[in-house]
């Protein structure tokens, strides 16, 4: 018996053993479960959806995809690749793909009431030309009436539309063919003119030895973007922050693309086994770098005015009517918000008001209690002045009545005098501030005068020995007479010049390139922006330049990166001896410049160009041993001649003209239809 209690109580020990061996592997199998479910969900699945097979024309989404860009943003993206039965824009509004790239029909498609949103324009220049063969003798768009010409639709190819419509070319007199999207079509003489891209067909006709001939919207003045990264409203609305982070990863995977574009060909090759030849990827690549232009434009930049320009082109070719609306199409990364200083300056004004308004109170009780001794009075004010004196601030006081102006010690000795000698009227207080700033105070003062309401206003203001002091003014009407008639002005001024200062040095840092002192690219836009609206807008002229320094590598490589500073510092200077203090310069590479010429004609432009290559060309750079180093630069020029270019366009045309002016031997200038200067 004792032994079969025994075997009972070990049973009972085992099982109880055995139980919580289960509930522990129970427990771990929950904590691994939950672990993995939060792997599962630590990224966000998204779709991409591209127009075409896979090929180079894509390279920085590969990039963003294999470089782990996406999923440093928790982003699991999935690559689809196109064909005719998956494209852009019906993938993304079925909700089959949250992004994808596209060309003018998300534009098209948007003014239709699809609910678009552009994202980044990868390409600022389409690379949608017509290739024609040259002993066709067909060599411009007027030369193709009569002809046969392959298109694809009149939704993508918007461009080749309004270039026939620009160009007086009625489309009743071109013999328009559904594209075959076969190059071979143009070999074999089927066709006149083949729709095709830069970027990809004509190496076809290189690898055949066929001499062409391009017919490029853009020479007529129709610039369109083109591969464009585009999603839903539905995806914005909902998913904020992951468009912004799938906009930053895709960007971030262009700019590595552009900068190691070998390695993504091998990329294409290996992984994505595209049919077709190193040699033809590194033509697509190279072709497209002219197109995207990732070292002058910022990767993904899109201007209104453009996006606005591509719509009046489908307004123009009858795919639209007039009166659409672009609202909301553009997606802004940098939405405005209020400056992160006001909500504090506010709070600072509002403890300052309750500070003043607190003082009042308190003079007006000491005022009505007269009983008080006047020690308790001098203590009081003593207080006050050495609190305003600590804050660097001092209080004034106006009489409506008598137009006088007092101030307290702390006050005076802000401007330089003795509080002894310190005497005003408001005449002569208006006097004294900065002629700029003037009109500004006193129609604040009047406003004040008028609704009683507290002002706060920041100005400049002369000083005793004549230099000019940064003053931030706080104050309100603290008197009244029965008929609520303001007699008194009562508030604080503080001296913010150091501040100030503060302000302006950081706004120069931003806008500067510090090594030659001129505009840095962000802020040339900016300024040519601001130049060419009002060019536009009141009449006038305008012309650009795109200025290259010759050889500058060699000038690193052979004497060092200082040597080379000292190049651009001495261009520098003579661009400032030379050209007018009007003219907006801007660094927008590492030796090229940007330079902007209000009210200056083409020909103005060529002499101005010419003058500016001489002098530089003279110019001598001493290295401290052997003979001074001399310098040559190569000019790019082009004007403004039609009210719809804008700064995207005309730096475009000047960097063509610079490139041609590189290409016929450099130290020269060239515009866009002649050579108008040689070498010395």
């Amino acid at each position: 018996m004792f032994e079969h209690q025994h075997r009972e109580n070990s049973a009972s020990i085992y099982f109880g053993f055995t139980s919580w061996n289960a509930i522990l592997r129970l427990l771990m199998l929950i904590s691994a479960g939950m672990v993995l479910a939060a792997d599962v969900y630590a990224t966000e699945i998204v779709d991409l959806q591209l127009r075409w097979h896979h090929q180079f024309q894509f390279a920085g989404y590969y990039a963003a995809l294999e470089k782990g860009f996406y999923k440093e943003e928790g982003l699991d993206v999935r690559i689809h690749a196109g064909d005719p039965a998956h494209q852009p824009v019906p993938e993304v509004l079925a909700g089959h793909a949250q992004y994808a790239e596209g060309n003018s029909e998300i534009l098209y498609q948007r003014l239709l009431g699809k609910p678009l949103i552009a994202l980044a324009a990868i390409f600022q220049h389409s690379p949608s030309v017509l290739l024609t063969r040259r002993d066709s003798g067909i060599e411009s768009v007027h030369d193709l009436m009569g002809k046969r010409v392959m298109l694809m639709n009149m939704t993508e190819d918007a461009d080749f539309l309004s270039m026939f419509l620009s160009e007086g070319v009625p489309l009743s007199q071109v013999q328009i063919i559904p594209s075959s999207y076969n190059i071979n079509d143009l070999v074999s003489g089927k066709v006149d003119a083949f729709n095709s891209y830069t970027t990809n067909e004509p190496y076809f006709l290189k690898q055949k030895n066929i001499a062409y001939n391009i017919i490029d919207p853009s020479t007529y003045r129709i610039d369109f973007y083109s591969d464009i990264l585009f999603t839903s409203e539905a995806e914005l609305r909902d998913h904020p922050t992951r468009v912004e982070a799938m906009r930053r990863a895709s960007l971030k995977g262009w700019r590595y693309a552009m900068d190691h574009p070998d390695e993504i060909i091998s990329l294409l090759l290996n992984k994505y086994h595209v049919e077709k030849t190193r040699a033809h990827l590194e033509f697509e690549a190279a072709e497209m770098r002219k197109l995207i232009f990732p070292d002058l434009i910022e990767i993904g930049h899109m201007n209104p005015g453009r996006w606005q320009h591509m719509a009046n082109s489908f307004v123009n070719a009858g795919l639209i009517k007039p009166g659409y609306q672009l609202d909301g199409f553009i997606y802004d990364p940098n939405p405005k918000h209020a400056p992160a200083w006001v909500l504090p300056l506010l709070f600072a004004v509002l403890i300052v008001l309750m500070v003043v308004s607190a003082i009042t109170y308190y003079l007006q009780r000491l005022n009505r209690r007269l009983t008080k001794t006047q020690s308790i009075l001098r203590e009081s004010e003593e207080r006050l002045r050495l609190a305003l004196g600590a804050a660097n601030q001092g209080w004034f006081e106006i009489s409506v009545q008598t137009g006088i102006v007092s101030v307290s010690p702390e006050y005076a000795q802000i401007l330089g005098y003795d509080p002894c000698e310190f005497t005003s009227s408001l005449h002569i207080w208006e006097m004294g501030i900065h002629p700029e700033d003037r009109s500004l105070v006193m129609e604040t003062y009047r406003k004040c005068l008028a609704n009683g309401e507290p002002i706060t206003v920041e100005y400049r203001r002369r000083k005793k020995d004549g230099e000019w002091v940064w003053i931030r003014s706080i104050g309100k009407f603290t008197a009244w007479t029965p008929e609520h008639q303001p007699l008194r002005m009562s508030g604080i001024h503080t001296d913010i010049t150091a501040q100030k200062a503060v302000e302006f040095e950081l706004v120069r840092q931003a806008h500067t390139d510090h090594l030659t002192g001129f505009n840095n690219r962000g802020h040339f836009m900016q300024q040519a922006e601001r130049e060419l609206r009002r060019v536009v807008r009141c009449g006038g002229s305008l012309s650009i330049f795109m200025v290259d320094v010759d050889h500058f590598k060699k000038i690193n490589d052979t004497y060092g990166h200082k040597v080379g500073d000292l190049v651009l510092q001495k261009l520098a200077t003579v661009c400032r001896d030379t050209l007018r203090m009007v003219d907006i310069i801007g660094r927008v590479g590492g030796e090229e410049f940007a330079i902007l010429l209000p009210d200056t004609t083409e020909q103005e432009a060529i002499r101005v160009a010419e003058r500016l290559r001489q002098a530089i060309a003279n110019a001598k750079i001493p290295l401290g041993y052997g003979l001074p180093l001399s310098i040559t630069v190569s000019i790019g020029i082009t004007s403004l001649r039609s009210k719809d270019d804008n700064i995207d366009v005309l730096l475009s045309l000047a960097d063509k003209a610079l490139y041609e002016a590189k290409n016929a031997g450099r130290n020269r200038i060239f515009n866009l239809q002649a050579v108008v200067g040689t070498s010395a």
